[in-house]
């Protein structure tokens, strides 16, 4: 096929969907997720297992009777915290007073627990706040060009399961649709519960994995659960997930967000191999509600690799878009030093939100 010289080839394209893209979804921010659930939970009264050990856990550790209290008013620690000390202790095989981790009583294993059911916890929030169909993530996705889309990588450190959504909706309607490719392998390819992507499928690389992948620690395989958050399942009928192959009970695949990350997972290798040779052909690298925080230092790794591992001739252009009505200006001052400390003095940080670059993304590629 003949290639007209003046035809200007598409740049390739890679977004980044922070924890902002999911907020102006209506997705808890990190700080009020302790907040909103244990406000749900008050309204609906704790009922299951792993409701009433959250709720203990949190009037040992922090001193939060979170059943009584005026949680309007409770300073609660942040997500990171709560996960983290569960985190550390279980990696230094340590323990806290009622609170075990490997011995013969009863109770052997809680703190193991526990860092479950805060998975648990995070699931339901964003199961209850996330309910309408029409999201930004689906605007995004169509307002990208057919031909853009072709040549457009998604990141995410998220969980849930927008940009998923987003992408097979479009998919619904498109002839020839493009399948998505997470980067990595499912066990439902073998069993043609879902399809196998290709060489024109669109990537979808979610770091930290995903509230609808669940692996088995059995066989070792990973089970995809498509539209639907398999790890929110897990809490509400545990019987309905095991693996089809050893009956093996899953468990989720998510990297909290803490320091001590455990990304020893061969499918999240997997993930972070696909990612980088993604960005390194990368031409415009787009950071969207993400703030660059410093417990992410996985993550500017493989930026700060991308950046300066490529072929000299093939710049990359970065911008970020990370802006609403109700940010104050020290805090985007703060963000921008973060990314030009880190990046250089020449990334694009703009005042666009996320709902500005949805509505018109060509505008910015």
């Amino acid at each position: 096929m003949r290639i007209n010289p003046h035809t200007k080839p598409k740049k390739k394209v890679a977004i980044f969907l922070g924890a902002g893209a999911s907020a102006a979804d209506g997705a808890p921010i990190q700080s009020n997720i302790f907040r909103d659930y244990f406000n749900s939970l008050k309204r609906r009264k704790p009922s299951k297992e792993h409701e009433h050990e959250l709720v203990a856990f949190f009037k040992k550790m922090f001193d939060i009777d979170v059943l009584y209290k005026n949680l309007d008013n409770i300073n609660f620690p942040t997500f990171e915290e709560a996960l983290g000390i569960l985190d550390l202790a279980d990696l230094k095989n340590e323990a806290f007073k009622e609170l075990s981790n490997i011995n013969l009583e009863v109770n052997s294993g809680r703190i193991k627990f526990l860092r479950l059911y805060l998975l648990f916890l995070m699931a339901d929030i964003i199961n209850e706040k996330l309910q309408k169909p029409d999201t930004l993530h689906r605007v995004l996705v169509n307002n990208l060009s057919k031909d853009q889309l072709d040549q457009t990588t998604f990141l995410t450190t998220n969980y849930d399961i927008l940009c998923d959504n987003a992408l097979y909706y479009l998919n619904r309607f498109e002839t020839n649709y493009k399948k998505v490719d997470y980067g990595v392998e499912f066990i439902d390819y073998r069993n043609g519960t879902f399809e196998r992507p290709n060489d024109n499928s669109i990537k979808l690389l979610k770091l930290h994995g995903s509230l609808n992948w669940l692996h088995c620690p059995v066989c070792n395989n990973l089970h995809i659960t498509p539209n639907e958050k398999g790890v929110y399942r897990m809490m509400t009928n545990l019987d309905s997930m095991r693996c089809e192959n050893c009956q093996g009970v899953y468990s989720p695949i998510i990297i909290p967000p803490t320091f001590y990350k455990d990304m020893s997972k061969v499918y999240l290798g997997q993930v972070w191999n696909v990612a980088e040779a993604e960005l390194l052909n990368t031409n415009h690298l787009i950071f969207c509600g993400y703030s660059f925080p410093d417990a992410d230092i996985h993550i500017k790794y493989l930026i700060k690799r991308i950046q300066k591992n490529r072929n000299p001739k093939n710049e990359l252009k970065v911008t970020i878009i990370n802006n609403h009505d109700d940010k104050e200006q020290s805090i985007k001052d703060e963000e921008k030093n973060r990314y030009q400390r880190f990046l250089g003095k020449n990334i694009n940080y703009t005042d666009l939100s996320f709902k500005d670059f949805a509505n018109n993304p060509l505008q910015i590629i």
